[in-house]
């Protein structure tokens, strides 16, 4: 599925914006930090998942939180009305991993 065929084109479409302090999306830290990944993935929808789901899984192994928030846009579009946001730190080390 490519999420850019339905409209969505600008790494800005997958930021949410009422993120608590400290804590990002899984969407909206690539859009910031990496947006090619939000190209350059075959199956984005999937691969974000599926790291939304180890990111879930680590969150509470190691006692980060994760809170709920409004879906970007980009996400709207797609049916989501919310996604989890992830400590940032976790992101961070994620992305580094």
């Amino acid at each position: 599925m490519n999420i850019f065929a339905r409209g969505a084109s600008r790494p800005q479409d997958f930021i949410s914006h009422d993120l608590p302090p400290g804590h990002d999306t899984v969407w909206g830290w690539a859009a910031k930090w990496s947006p090619d990944d939000l190209t350059n993935v075959s199956d984005p929808v999937r691969s974000f998942a599926q790291e939304t789901s180890e990111l879930t899984q680590r969150s509470a192994a190691e006692g980060y939180s994760v809170v709920d928030v409004e879906a970007p846009r980009a996400l709207r579009a797609l049916g989501y009305t919310k996604v989890p946001a992830f400590d940032t730190q976790l992101l961070f080390m994620a992305s580094r991993s």
